[in-house]
């Protein structure tokens, strides 16, 4: 088992992991589970960082959670901006693996790189919770296409 994305720092180390789903109505509760599966099997652990994206929706754990697998997320975010800014108009069918985890990794970088617009969501949320700063400078990889 292994994540989809991965972002490292500058010194090398992991600072979030990314699984991206095609699930439709993806609920916090189905990304809490995915979450759990991948700490159990040592897959997110100890990253501080950890999101669940699907085309509908995002889910992003902070820092500090300890040894706790089933906490919900600290923020919740709608993906229809991202999905619409980067496909420049609304799809025409549901994106399905690699289609959107190639959506996701740029949007990644973008935000890496600084190119991001912090009064707009999900930035502003993602910028709120630290996430944004973290990845700044870091590097963005596939590490499983679907």
């Amino acid at each position: 088992m292994r994540p989809d994305i991965t972002v490292t720092g500058q010194d090398g180390q992991q600072i979030a992991v990314v699984e991206v789903k095609s699930r439709e109505n993806l609920s916090r509760d189905i990304a809490t589970t995915y979450r759990r599966n991948m700490v159990a099997h040592g897959v997110a652990s100890p990253v501080p960082f950890f999101v669940v994206i699907s085309q509908d929706a995002g889910y992003l754990w902070k820092p500090g959670k300890g040894k706790a697998i089933d906490l919900p997320p600290d923020v919740e975010f709608s993906m229809d901006t991202i999905v619409q800014r980067y496909l420049h108009e609304p799809p025409k069918h549901r994106l399905i693996g690699t289609e959107l985890q190639l959506l996701v990794l740029e949007w990644l970088r973008d935000l890496s790189v600084g190119r991001d617009d912090r009064d707009e969501e999900p930035e502003k949320a993602l910028a709120e919770a630290g996430f944004s700063d973290s990845i700044r400078g870091g590097e963005v990889v596939v590490e499983a296409l679907a």
